[in-house]
């Protein structure tokens, strides 16, 4: 039999386990979100609605200029506007000694427009891919 001390430490010894267990629980749960949070998001082109959609071809070369990069499909072309983004963060794009500074990031982004047959814009995309820093 247990006398009361005993009783005492033991039911401790399960309330400080229990604890434990949830603590690790919880931040297990913490740590799949956001896990799944950085690993899941679209790694490709994403779709956006743009005052283009709709239009015919001549309105986008003559608001845009020529594209980058043509791409001819089964019906339909792709137009490929590139541009590239650099970040420096607070730093000046050139220093007090008129050196130019490296970027913390660079991006190159294209803005994709899919052209049907009848030359009417239908689907906009922009990938914003992640350069590295030379």
């Amino acid at each position: 039999m247990l006398n009361k001390l005993q009783k005492y430490h033991l039911f401790n010894f399960f309330v400080a386990t229990f604890s434990i267990i949830l603590w690790f629980m919880r931040n297990f749960l913490y740590f799949l979100f956001v896990l799944a949070f950085s690993y899941c998001t679209p790694k490709g082109p994403q779709t956006f609605s743009s005052p283009f959609i709709g239009k015919t071809k001549a309105e986008l070369i003559l608001s845009k200029g020529s594209p980058t990069q043509i791409k001819i499909y089964d019906k339909s072309e792709v137009y490929i506007y590139k541009t590239k983004e650099e970040y420096y963060g607070k730093k000046q794009p050139i220093s007090k000694n008129g050196e130019v500074v490296r970027p913390k990031k660079v991006y190159i982004i294209e803005f994709i427009y899919y052209i049907n047959s009848e030359e009417i814009i239908y689907k906009y995309q922009v990938w914003k891919k992640k350069q590295k820093v030379k």
